[in-house]
């Protein structure tokens, strides 16, 4: 179910629906990185998570979700303190262990404070939903303790496998007969996707660059197969996860695109099927991208 107060600012259901494709979208991530974080960050992020005198670690999970990475960092991280916010909190996550809580709030209207600053901020596929993501980091900047780390991720756009960019296309100006070479069904509903959602979209490392006080440490973009016939043998079933969570994310904006104006319903859930078509039968790619910032000292 839609709520009017956060439809205005996250664009899709944020309903159990909604939590359970969330839960199968940080599998991705786990496939990609081959465990919880990025390989190239385990020495970052367990030198400042290594317990000295003072407060716990404080990490703060932003846009927590299905609260997968929060509960596993808790599990892992048992010395540290972390801290899950969302729009929308399942009710059970409230006992998911005793070093990780979880709190309902907009972050757009201010970061839970905590004594001597977080230790990690980390958002995941946060950032693309927000109007003013620069904002966003810079609210994030003040809340990290000196030496602390800002971890975002999120995804950018579709590629062939060729690496070529796709032509967007759109039900009702394109044909599906007579399409024009390198066209995508896909590549047009993010397109779409970014210009009526948000339309401030920047790219993780984009984000850390353009802030002063952040220096990037680390940054890498994976090519993810939307199908699992273009899966490889070194993460086999990434292109099964990718593809279920993707087009359950297509079917969950049904309501906001129709509510453009610009698309009927039957245009929309049409739209759907020649993407699921293009998945099938086509080698397309999704970029994602992981990008981590240190807070000057």
């Amino acid at each position: 179910m839609y709520k009017t107060n956060v439809q205005e600012i996250y664009k899709l259901p944020t309903d159990k629906k909604e939590r359970e494709r969330l839960s199968v979208q940080h599998q991705i991530w786990n496939i990609l990185f081959g465990g919880l974080n990025a390989p190239a960050l385990h020495e970052t992020i367990n030198s400042r998570m290594a317990v000295r005198d003072g407060p716990p670690p404080a990490v703060l999970d932003v846009g927590c979700g299905s609260a997968s990475w929060a509960i596993e960092m808790a599990s892992v991280y048992l010395q540290a303190q972390i801290l899950g916010v969302d729009l929308a909190i399942d009710p059970s996550l409230h006992y998911a262990a005793p070093n990780v809580q979880f709190k309902q709030l907009d972050i757009t209207h201010g970061f839970p404070p905590t004594p001597g600053g977080y230790t990690i901020i980390h958002a995941r596929v946060v950032t693309g939903h927000l109007k003013d993501p620069t904002a966003f980091v810079q609210a994030a900047f003040a809340e990290l303790k000196p030496g602390g780390l800002l971890i975002l991720a999120d995804v950018f756009k579709p590629i062939w496998a060729d690496k070529s960019i796709p032509v967007p296309l759109f039900p009702g100006v394109h044909d599906p007969e007579n399409l024009p070479p390198g066209g995508s069904w896909w590549a047009g509903w993010i397109d779409f996707w970014h210009r009526a959602c948000y339309v401030d979209y920047r790219t993780t490392e984009s984000l850390i660059n353009a802030h002063d006080g952040l220096s990037v440490v680390h940054q890498e973009r994976y090519l993810v197969p939307m199908h699992p016939s273009n899966d490889t043998e070194e993460r086999e079933g990434l292109g099964a996860v990718s593809n279920s969570i993707t087009l359950g994310f297509c079917h969950a904006g049904i309501k906001p695109f129709v509510a453009t104006g610009q698309f009927t319903r039957t245009q929309v859930e049409e739209w759907i099927r020649l993407i699921q078509r293009e998945f099938e039968t086509k080698p397309i790619y999704m970029a994602w991208d992981i990008a981590c910032g240190v807070k000057s000292s």
